[in-house]
C-alpha cells in the first residue's frame, strides 16, 4: 500500500506540473518550440521568464535553462546571504543569473574564455539587474597567461588539445590559474565546468582545496583510455570532501580521443559522457 501510494502521489505531482507548469517550466517550453525552427548558432534573444536572455545557441539553450531553473540542479544552502561564488566556464551566464535569484547578495566571479559568449555573459548580467558580477574574460587553467582556445560558437568550447573531436575556430586567450584565485579567499561554491580540464585544474588546485567550501563540477570523459573520473573523486575524497555523483550523460555524438570501438565487446554505449558531480566538506 505505501508503495503504491507513492506511485499515486508522484503521478498526481506529474499530472499538476503538465496542467499548472511553473514559470519556468513554461519559459522551457516555449523555447523548445522555437528551437525546432532556429537555425544553430544564430544568435537571438528570448525572454524565458523574468529574464531577458541573448543567446548564441538556442538548441543548446533549452538544455541548460532546463537543467538550472527546472530541476535546479545548482541550488545550494550557503552558509551566509552573501556567499562567495567562482562560476567557471559561465557560458552566457544562466548559472550566475540563478545563483544572483539564490542569493542578490553574492559576491561572483564568472569566468568565460570564449570571447563571443563573453560578450553575451556581459550583456546578459547587466541587461537583467543581477547586480555586481565580475566577469573574467578568460580560460581557467593552471598557469596565468595565455592558451590556444576552440570556440565551437555554443556551448563546447575547450582549451585546444582537451576535448577531443572538436571542431572550431582557434583562438588565442588570456588563461587564469584557478588555484591563485582560490588561494586569495575563502569561496563558498566552486562551479566548474571547463570541457575535460576538470581533473588538471583540481590537481593544480590541492593545496588550495581547503579552502573550498562545496563543488559543482560537470565532469567530462572525452578519453576512452584515460577516464578522469577515478582520479578526481579520489582527490576529492581524500580532500576531506564528501561527494555524490548525479545523472551520467552520454555525448554519442563527440569522438572519442581513442578508438576503442574496435577493441570493445559493447557497440551500444557511448564512450564519451559527462556527468556532475556534488562535493562538499562537513
Amino acid at each position: 500500500m505505501t508503495a503504491m501510494w507513492r506511485r499515486l502521489r508522484r503521478g498526481a505531482g506529474a499530472a499538476k506540473r503538465w496542467l499548472a507548469p511553473t514559470a519556468e517550466t513554461a519559459a522551457w517550453h516555449h523555447a523548445c518550440g522555437l528551437a525546432g525552427r532556429t537555425p544553430r548558432y544564430t544568435r537571438g534573444r528570448i525572454d524565458l521568464a523574468c529574464y531577458s536572455i541573448r543567446y548564441a545557441d538556442l538548441l543548446t539553450l533549452c538544455p541548460q535553462w532546463h537543467d538550472i531553473f527546472v530541476r535546479g540542479s545548482l541550488d545550494f544552502r550557503a552558509r551566509s546571504d552573501a556567499p562567495r561564488i567562482l562560476d567557471c566556464g559561465a557560458n552566457i551566464g544562466l548559472a550566475t543569473l540563478y545563483f544572483k535569484r539564490r542569493y542578490p547578495t553574492a559576491r561572483i566571479t564568472a569566468f568565460e574564455a570564449d570571447p563571443g559568449l563573453a560578450d553575451l555573459l556581459e550583456m546578459n548580467v547587466r541587461e537583467n539587474g543581477a547586480g555586481e558580477v565580475d566577469v573574467v574574460r578568460a580560460a581557467v587553467w593552471t598557469e596565468a597567461g595565455q592558451v590556444q582556445f576552440r570556440t565551437e560558437g555554443a556551448d563546447s568550447g575547450a582549451i585546444d588539445g582537451v576535448s577531443a573531436g572538436l571542431d572550431g575556430r582557434l583562438v588565442t586567450v588570456p588563461s587564469v590559474r584557478l588555484a591563485d584565485v582560490i588561494a586569495r579567499e575563502p569561496v563558498d561554491l566552486l562551479k566548474l565546468d571547463i570541457e575535460g580540464a576538470e581533473a588538471a585544474v583540481l590537481a593544480d588546485c590541492a593545496h588550495v582545496l581547503p579552502n573550498v567550501s562545496a563543488m559543482v563540477i560537470d565532469l567530462h570523459e572525452f578519453d576512452a583510455r584515460r577516464r578522469q573520473a577515478p582520479g578526481v573523486l579520489d582527490r576529492l575524497g581524500h580532500g576531506g570532501f564528501t561527494y555524490a555523483v548525479s545523472e551520467l550523460i552520454p555525448l554519442p555524438w563527440r569522438p572519442a580521443a581513442q578508438d576503442a570501438h574496435a577493441a570493445s565487446p559493447f557497440p551500444e554505449p557511448a564512450l564519451c559522457w559527462a556527468m556532475t558531480v556534488y562535493a562538499w566538506r562537513a
